[in-house]
């Protein structure tokens, strides 16, 4: 009776420290089950970190790459498809950027292919006979032709009154901002000629017909003012004759220097094609 009393006892004891057991197995889940989320947090954070990394690295790329592009030519950009129609753009934009002292335009602006209307489609040959004599022949529509005319597109003519000194700086900036705008959307110009309004130099005799004078650029000697945006070289609105300074008519003159020419056009004695003879003025 004694033996089975403390069997007895000895089968509670046991069968309470595997009850006791079994509580502490259920109360604490095994390691194994705890690692995938331990896991996935770190997946998580490890995400975030190469997230930021790539963000940074294509902002600083992006900001890269900004410093690395360079400014435009203009703001202004003609959307014309053919070549004349983009020039005429041009002219009208320039030319109301020159205003006189009443507001108003200083010149209307024409854009063409020839300054010959009679031979619209003959090649152009253009000849500088100051020293160093030089010859270029140009197909048609290599030479884009503007001329400035301050009372309408048919009175191409300054009037006796006009201040022909102060106009003259002027006209040469506006010849320039022309030029450039011309050979920088007009791709199919390899040159330039401006024509001035007739009378801007009086004739060297009494009974002869004023000299033309024109602004001839070419591409070659302007090309590296092609690559910078426009206002690296001309830079401030333009001039009115009463706000035309000293100063400014030295960078117009600097900028301008040997492209003032007298010219004379006319044709060949078979009529197909133009001549254009400019001489350099003093």
């Amino acid at each position: 009776m004694a033996e089975d009393l403390i069997n007895l006892v000895g089968d509670s004891e046991a069968a309470g420290t595997a009850v006791s057991t079994s509580e502490q197995a259920t109360a604490q889940p095994p390691t194994g089950s705890r690692r995938p989320a331990v896991h996935k947090r770190r997946f998580v954070a490890a995400f975030a970190v190469l997230a930021l990394v790539i963000a940074a690295a294509g902002f600083l790329t992006f900001a890269l790459l900004g410093e690395d592009r360079p400014d435009p030519f203009s703001a202004f950009i003609p959307a014309a498809t053919d070549p004349v129609d983009r020039a005429q753009e041009i002219a009208n934009f320039v030319q109301q950027r020159y205003l006189g002292d009443d507001g108003k335009p200083l010149v209307g602006v024409q854009a063409g292919e020839t300054d010959n209307p009679l031979l619209p489609g003959a090649p152009t040959l253009v000849a500088v006979t100051s020293p160093p004599a030089e010859l270029f022949a140009f197909e048609a529509g290599d030479i884009l032709f503007f001329k400035l005319c301050p009372a309408g597109p048919t009175l191409c003519t300054l009037d006796g009154s006009a201040d022909r000194a102060t106009l003259g700086p002027i006209y040469a900036r506006e010849a320039l901002e022309l030029a450039l705008y011309g050979l920088k959307y007009v791709e199919e110009a390899e040159s330039v000629m401006v024509i001035l309004p007739t009378g801007f130099v009086a004739a060297d005799k009494a009974a002869d017909a004023p000299p033309r004078i024109a602004h001839y650029f070419r591409r070659r000697t302007l090309e590296n003012k092609l690559d910078r945006p426009l206002t690296a070289t001309l830079n401030g609105p333009a001039p009115t004759p009463a706000t035309l300074s000293p100063s400014q008519v030295a960078q117009i003159d600097a900028l301008t220097k040997g492209t003032t020419y007298r010219l004379v056009t006319t044709t060949s004695e078979d009529k197909t094609f133009n001549i254009i003879v400019i001489t350099v003025t003093t």
